[in-house]
């Protein structure tokens, strides 16, 4: 209703009073189309009170919220229509809806995510297609990034170390399963308050342990700041590469933290060993560095 049609709440009522009766008093056929059209309109009628119109896709899920708004893909907060449950929705933007490369990789990205199962790993729940022929990943919802923390307050030795063996124990699942993550970094990173459930997102450009990222026409892939040597040289990629990025990690960790031990100092012994540049210098694999990073978190306890 407008200021130059004032709402008639009487008819308003008499319509909802109609209404009530038809679910009270009809088929159960003709109750569950009554109730799929009444929640049809209350979905349209939300998204026009809404400063921006809320996408449905699937007829389940609506997108609330743009996250990301990427070169190549975006990620909205999407809500279940019927159950009521948050998600995170990827799907590559509209203007790249025709492009074979991108549907590729994010169909082999689902693959990647539903195959791995682990605490300390961002479910990938299901992925969708739509009807413009977009392949869309249904992922599980967590609503704060590491990257957002790092800018709000500076962090605890303890907190340092919950990050990092969430970190290494996340990267020795997926180094389980025969993958490299390849982008590992603060953006990636899942967490809603508790730190020891931190968790790692976004297998975009993971690769298969051996390959490289020129076998996807990608030349280059990643984030240039946790990149190690090889990844940013296109060379074929091993376990050690994702060290490499978990040491450029903790060194910026390191770096909002205000604390001076020599707990302190054990950790940045550790953020070099795992980022030195030849692979065959950095830790075998993620146990082995959770093994370092264990005795490091014992010289802080000690400390404390």
């Amino acid at each position: 209703m407008t200021d130059d049609h004032p709402a008639d709440f009487e008819e308003i009522a008499r319509r909802f009073s109609h209404l009530w009766q038809a679910l009270n008093h009809g088929s159960p056929e003709t109750r569950q189309i009554l109730v799929d059209r009444v929640r049809d309109a209350l979905d349209r009628g939300e998204a026009r009170l809404r400063d921006a119109d809320c996408e449905i896709v699937a007829n389940s899920f609506m997108l609330e919220a743009l996250i990301h708004d990427g070169a190549a893909t975006q990620v909205f907060r999407a809500r279940h229509r019927d159950l009521g449950t948050f998600h995170a929705i990827k799907l590559p933007r509209p203007d790249q809806t025709d492009d074979p490369v991108l549907r590729k990789l994010m169909l082999r990205e689902a693959e990647i995510g539903m195959g791995l199962r682990h605490p300390r790993i961002v479910a990938t729940q299901t992925v969708l297609r739509l009807a413009d022929g977009r392949p869309a990943l249904v992922m599980e919802w967590i609503g704060s990034r590491l990257a957002r923390l790092l800018h709000e307050r500076p962090l605890s030795l303890g907190e340092i170390t919950l990050v990092m063996t969430s970190v290494l124990s996340g990267l020795e699942a997926i180094h389980a399963g025969g993958f490299v993550h390849c982008d590992l970094s603060p953006s990636n990173l899942l967490a809603d308050g508790d730190l020891s459930r931190l968790k790692i997102a976004d297998f975009g450009i993971a690769l298969e342990r051996g390959c490289r990222h020129g076998q996807f026409d990608l030349a280059f892939a990643g984030q240039p700041d946790f990149a190690s040597p090889e990844q940013m040289a296109g060379q074929p990629l091993d376990e050690r590469s994702d060290l490499y990025a978990a040491g450029c990690l903790l060194s910026l960790l390191l770096s909002h933290c205000d604390e001076e031990s020599d707990g302190s100092e054990a950790l940045k012994v550790l953020a070099n060993r795992l980022s030195q540049q030849a692979p065959r210098d950095r830790p075998e694999n993620a146990r082995a560095a959770l093994h370092l990073l264990g005795g490091s978190a014992k010289s802080s306890a000690v400390d404390a």
